[in-house]
């Protein structure tokens, strides 16, 4: 935080009587230079004004901390109206009687009042003049409560869009070890000898989302090894049916993105094309780097029926990693689909995190 802004927004007393003391000082350094243009400065005029501001203080604290707040609620504004009129006059008469008739004599005994005290133009003036300084306060308090909430509903919507993506990854993960636990259960009944390496692949699994999916962004790295561990679970499952291409390609080792980007994607491209399509099974799968952007390209043969569409319309995983992507990423990202005769493709790009800011 830079010194101006701890000045103008910190709540500690001290920074606050500091703040306050740098307004009324620049205030009556203000006033000085103006008076000095047509008045000689001696030390009885800055006594004057020096006496003078605890009452214009006063009437800029009482319109702050008491008739902005208690009336900017109510939608009666008579009495308001007539508070305003109120401090007018005493800000007019009040303290014009104050600098002449109680502060003059005390500060030079041998004053000399040679114009009319009470003429309606210097009484006005002298309203104008405490005003224009009275409304720089109130100005510079509404700007700072109005920046303080705009602040405040800015973290609470960071807060509440944490809280979301938190949510929607607790969703996936139980669907998620779901899906992985099937395949141990298969493999065990089966005796095939390849339990040990599903225990191993899913023990990777567990470990990222137990580690990993705790924090806001990981390198592209660990995702990448995530998909690697999925997709030899699911190839010890289906041996030779299943037929997965998987290329990395220009990625930067400083690249971050957000846990459980790509694996919905690849998981939902499994887990339908499997269910409803039977012979041999080819999946492509393209993870690229391209500047600051990250490119997903996921392509497997087309499964029946249709209407499944890979579980982009269907699957709750999908459903989810939209949300998570409109809450990560707004309009930067990029979904496409492509539903040719034989193939459905997904293409999915996002910026790197190391670009993009990330609450």
């Amino acid at each position: 935080m830079s010194l101006f802004t701890t000045l103008i927004y910190s709540n500690r007393p001290a920074v606050r009587i500091a703040r306050h003391v740098l307004f009324w000082v620049t205030d009556i350094a203000n006033y000085l230079l103006i008076v000095s243009v047509n008045t000689e400065i001696n030390a009885v005029e800055v006594n004057k004004i020096l006496f003078r501001i605890p009452l214009i203080a006063l009437a800029a604290y009482f319109f702050i901390y008491y008739l902005i707040p208690k009336y900017s609620r109510e939608r009666d504004k008579g009495q308001l109206f007539l508070w305003i009129i109120g401090m007018m006059i005493y800000l007019g008469v009040g303290v014009r009687f104050y600098r002449y008739y109680i502060l003059g004599p005390l500060l030079d005994p041998n004053q000399v009042l040679d114009f009319d005290v009470w003429d309606f133009r210097r009484v006005l003036s002298e309203i104008l003049q405490s005003m224009v300084v009275i409304s720089m306060a109130i100005a510079i308090k509404l700007i700072k409560n109005k920046t303080e909430l705009q602040q405040k509903n800015e973290a609470l919507v960071e807060e509440k869009k944490t809280a979301e993506l938190g949510f929607l990854k607790a969703q996936m993960h139980p669907h998620f070890l779901f899906n992985t636990l099937n395949t141990l259960y298969s493999e065990t009944i089966q005796d095939s000898g390849k339990a040990q390496q599903v225990v191993l692949h899913l023990s990777n699994l567990l470990r990222f989302m137990l580690d990993e999916c705790q924090k806001p962004l990981i390198p592209i790295q660990h995702e990448i090894k995530v998909v690697r561990d999925f997709i030899a679970l699911e190839e010890l499952r289906h041996g030779a049916r299943l037929h997965v291409k998987l290329v990395v390609e220009d990625i930067n080792p400083h690249m971050m993105l957000s846990p459980l980007i790509f694996l919905p994607f690849v998981e939902n491209s499994f887990k339908h094309t499997l269910s409803h399509k039977r012979g041999q099974i080819a999946i492509d799968i393209v993870i690229r780097g391209e500047g600051d952007t990250l490119r997903l390209r996921i392509a497997n043969d087309k499964e029946e029926p249709t209407f499944h569409r890979n579980g982009h319309k269907r699957g709750h995983g999908i459903s989810n990693i939209r949300r998570q992507l409109e809450l990560l990423y707004g309009k930067t990202y990029s979904l496409e689909v492509d539903d040719s005769q034989d193939q459905y493709v997904v293409s999915l790009s996002i910026p790197s995190l190391q670009s993009v800011a990330y609450a």
